[in-house]
């Protein structure tokens, strides 16, 4: 399967990640098990959500809410993490397909599914504010179609009535097509903006098309404020009160409960009896000042030239031109100075038995890592640039020849340097010896071997190593060992494994050291000490 993110088997906050979701602006979704072998969905957020402690905290007291939450239409919320930079919520894993997939290969419901779905989906609303949340990103996405009935999923934008928006001033984040006029207009989110989400998502249920149509963001959203829904081919009467739940002042829209009992009378084919606001007043009979044919805001300065992505959360500014981007996070390197340590370890104790192999292979894993690193991390700009795309593996493959030849060359400078060093430093050792400040053991005449001898090859094994690892250009060598790493031991299990195996490695070099073993100097002849 095609990763986005995180790569299978990567742990994060007790969860190990099994396969991508998704991936939207606010964040990426995994599917992934707990420490009990529980399955989850973990939205794992923006670094900003982490790094902003007002962020952290509403955060936390949203989960606190939402955890209290039984309803059958709504996802559970089980776990969150807020005290890092990997900020991120955890849901239960609801089986079924998004609205989004039901409808673009099934087409639109009929009257009867409709009702059901702005039924269900109303109650789960009511829960959801009764909790003091605002989901702020109901779309068709956010909806799964399950065996028992539509289900609301994803609280990634989800705030307390009473906190503050999560983006910076004059910026929003929200579905074009599927964000309410109000927050378009800067306005503060209520459960008004949700209810407006949910008439949208009604919309494209009954019609197959987005709401608001296609096309760049400057134009939807100037449909949206001028409260110009694609409502063309619904009975009249159905057209008309979704046409009154769309309005871009909340004061028009009628109660829910109105609409869904008129899409009830439709489905029935009965006459409708209940209260048939005037578009131009209010409950109380008032006129009011603003047009809902012209909308919020009409003459506002909207962006224009930028494309939309239907049904993708994207953040943008209100008064200034923004660009959605490809909504792909590159996934973060993870270190594993564990894994890294025992290798150091296994190393040293392998070049004091077998100095010239383990150099040998020191080096083809330098190559190998820095390969890895290159290769990916150019797949991950890719997607950065222009989203995920099906053939992004199949031409990580091919280049691998390429990379492989970067990797040869930007690798030359470290090693070039480690080598300098490493032999500086035998010079000296061997000078040491020759000059009786210590002794090897051996015999003038004699094969170099022992243990003091073990151990001083062990050392300048181990310190070309790290001359190399952390020498010119070694950035991309060490990145590269991570997604390596990160591929062939994944997770807490795979870290465990090859930390044991390192381990257990060293200790039988170490032990044959000890115990005096001849060193091993293939491919080369044996040193001899000279008289």
């Amino acid at each position: 399967m095609e990763r986005i993110g995180l790569a299978p088997g990567t742990s994060i906050g007790g969860y190990t990640v099994v396969a991508p979701l998704g991936s939207g602006g606010m964040g990426t979704v995994y599917r992934v098990v707990d420490d009990g072998g529980g399955v989850a969905a973990l939205k794992l957020l923006h670094p900003e959500v982490g790094a902003d402690p007002v962020a952290r905290a509403r955060l936390v007291r949203e989960v606190a809410a939402l955890q209290r939450l039984r309803h059958p239409a709504v996802a559970r919320v089980l776990d969150a993490e807020a005290d890092s930079t990997e900020a991120f919520l955890v849901t239960e894993l609801v089986a079924g397909e998004s609205l989004d997939q039901t409808i673009r290969r099934d087409g639109p419901l009929d009257a009867t599914a409709l009702v059901e779905l702005a039924g269900r989906l109303r109650d789960a609303l009511e829960a959801v504010h009764a909790a003091d949340v605002v989901h702020r990103d109901l779309k068709p996405s956010n909806v799964m179609v399950t065996a028992d009935g539509p289900v609301l999923i994803d609280f990634g934008l989800a705030m307390a009535r009473d906190d503050a928006p999560l983006t910076a001033t004059s910026m929003v984040a929200g579905s074009p097509g599927y964000l309410a006029p109000e927050l378009i207009e800067g306005g503060e989110p209520t459960s008004s903006v949700d209810w407006w989400g949910w008439a949208a998502v009604l919309a494209f249920a009954a019609t197959a098309r987005p709401p608001y149509g296609t096309g760049t963001l400057g134009v939807v959203l100037s449909r949206t404020s001028a409260g110009e829904p694609d409502l063309e081919g619904l009975p009249e009467r159905t057209a008309a009160m979704l046409r009154r739940a769309l309005a871009p002042d909340p004061a028009y829209r009628p109660p829910a409960d109105e609409v869904v009992a008129a899409l009830e009378a439709e489905a029935a084919g009965e006459p409708y009896d209940g209260e048939q606001r005037d578009d131009d007043h209010d409950d109380e009979g008032q006129h009011l000042d603003v047009d809902p044919a012209v909308g919020l805001g009409a003459d506002r300065d909207i962006p224009r030239d930028v494309a939309t992505h239907d049904g993708r959360t994207v953040v943008f500014s209100t008064g200034a031109e923004a660009e959605p981007g490809s909504g792909y996070e590159r996934p973060p390197a993870l270190p594993r100075w564990g894994t890294l340590l025992a290798a150091a370890l296994l190393v040293g104790a392998a070049g004091a038995q077998v100095p010239l192999v383990t150099l040998m292979v020191v080096l083809a894993g330098l190559v190998v890592v820095r390969t890895v690193g290159s290769d990916v991390e150019a797949m991950h700009e890719r997607r950065v640039r222009r989203g995920v795309r099906r053939a992004d593996v199949p031409v990580a493959v091919l280049a691998v020849p390429w990379h492989l030849l970067r990797g040869v060359a930007g690798l030359f400078p470290a090693v070039f340097i480690a080598a300098a060093v490493t032999a500086v430093v035998g010079v000296v050792v061997w000078w040491t010896a020759g000059s009786s400040v210590w002794h090897l053991d051996a015999e003038p005449g004699e094969e170099l071997t022992g243990t003091v001898v073990g151990v001083v090859l062990g050392a300048l094994v181990l310190l070309f190593t790290v001359v190399s690892w952390f020498g010119p250009l070694g950035r991309l060598t060490r990145v590269g060992a991570r997604r390596t790493l990160a591929g062939v031991a994944p997770g807490r299990v795979g870290a465990t494994t090859a930390v044991v195996i390192c381990l257990a490695g060293a200790a039988a070099f170490v032990v044959r050291v000890v115990s005096g073993q001849p060193i091993t100097w293939w491919p080369a002849p044996p040193p001899v000490l000279p008289s």
